[in-house]
């Protein structure tokens, strides 16, 4: 009984510190691109400073994660991580210069490189230890991210930009307290004396000998370079188009609503389909949201298909957790989520992000719908046809014949 109940408590404080740390992003992400075109910041030069946060999340985040993971104190380090994350906002949002910005940004994206990797690490064993989904934790995001934003729409528009960089540092603040109230143990890997401790070099050979894991890999490159665009540039559209920030604030929710109810039910979805599957699903249903807003490029298709999109990303975040844990030992799976979620999205941003804000620049923003969606389609493309089944038939087929 004893056990039970410390499992709740592990299970509630991290609810409350996804709550906080990814809602907190609720308070600046959406304005984040605003802010720098409020500076008069071009389109290449928001990409740059895209492109030096990802160099940096590329080669730290792996290495970040293998290492911290073997700490025994690697719970108090995490806290650390999330105390100089939250500094480094206010100071992005107390910043004009250019120059300025990409420096903080530099040592913002060290500091907090590892921190998402190792948040989902933590957040499989917790709810595996008491029994539910990791969709049951993640779902506490969505949530956090409605309320912040919606706070954030209406402090933005009365303060400016520096209230939703204050209420993100705040949101982190509470977060790293969160960090303290979970037991340290889900924050290392317990290793026995016959098992592999954490390793980088034995993660990426993991990677490099499945065939799902390589094909995830290539789906991943192609939609991070080829959806950089209208990740970047979406609500500055939004905003071309008469979009007040309230209603960008509006847009950014109306995801999240739907991911509240979704990212538990996608627990129930990955376990009869597999995460392979629904990781498919979700990556069509994207691909035929950026079509339709190519083909109606109005504010209420952008607002009627992010309300749709909230099922499509419930489904690709448990799918995504899902298909690497299950393809990755354990005390490999925080490194191998390092190499997928920062280091190959941070390989592919350091030339999509300038190279997005340079077709910003150059063409009407309607067309990098479809170049987003080609990138959608080829990963379904790449995901099909290294599926595990086809694994399954090439291992049989390669047996001597008797």
């Amino acid at each position: 009984m004893k056990s039970f109940t410390i499992q709740n408590k592990n299970l509630f404080f991290a609810r409350l510190y996804y709550f906080a740390f990814m809602g907190g992003w609720g308070f600046i992400l959406p304005f984040m691109n605003l802010f720098y075109v409020s500076l008069g910041f071009s389109g290449k030069q928001i990409g740059v400073i895209s492109s030096t946060s990802a160099i940096v999340g590329m080669i730290a985040s792996p290495i970040w994660v293998s290492t911290v993971k073997r700490h025994p104190l690697a719970q108090r380090i995490l806290q650390a991580a999330i105390l100089f994350g939250a500094i480094g906002y206010y100071l992005i949002g107390r910043q004009t210069d250019y120059l300025a910005i990409i420096f903080i940004v530099f040592l913002h994206s060290l500091a907090s490189s590892g921190v998402m990797p190792l948040s989902d690490s933590m957040a499989v064993t917790v709810s595996k230890e008491s029994g539910k989904g990791y969709g049951s934790v993640r779902a506490w995001a969505s949530l956090g991210w409605i309320i912040c934003l919606l706070s954030s729409g209406q402090l933005v528009g009365r303060f400016g930009y520096i209230a939703g960089f204050i209420g993100v540092t705040v949101m982190w603040l509470v977060a790293a307290a969160m960090v303290f109230l979970i037991q340290p143990h889900h924050f290392t890997h317990q290793v026995a004396s016959d098992q592999p401790r954490p390793n980088l070099r034995l993660a990426v050979q993991r990677v490099f000998q499945d065939r799902t894991l390589i094909g995830f890999a290539v789906a991943l490159v192609f939609i991070g370079f080829l959806n950089n665009g209208v990740l970047q540039f979406e609500n500055v559209f939004l905003a071309e188009l008469g979009a007040s920030k309230q209603l960008i604030s509006v847009a950014g929710i109306l995801s999240a609503l739907v991911e509240l109810p979704f990212m538990v039910y996608a627990d129930r979805i990955v376990h009869r389909v597999g995460a392979h599957r629904l990781l498919m699903i979700a990556l069509l249903m994207t691909l035929l949201q950026r079509v339709a807003v190519f083909l109606l490029p109005f504010i209420p298709t952008i607002m009627i298909v992010r309300f749709i999109g909230g099922v499509a990303f419930s489904f690709y975040t448990v799918s995504f957790i899902g298909l690497i844990s299950r393809h990755t030992q354990p005390s490999e799976t925080g490194t191998v989520l390092a190499l997928y979620t920062v280091t190959i999205a941070g390989m592919v941003n350091i030339v999509a992000a300038p190279v997005g804000g340079a077709l910003f620049d150059a063409i009407d923003m309607r067309w990098l719908y479809p170049i987003s969606a080609a990138g959608y389609l080829i990963g379904i493309g790449s995901l099909w046809l290294t599926r595990p089944g086809i694994q399954a038939q090439v291992n049989l087929e390669s047996r001597p014949q008797e």
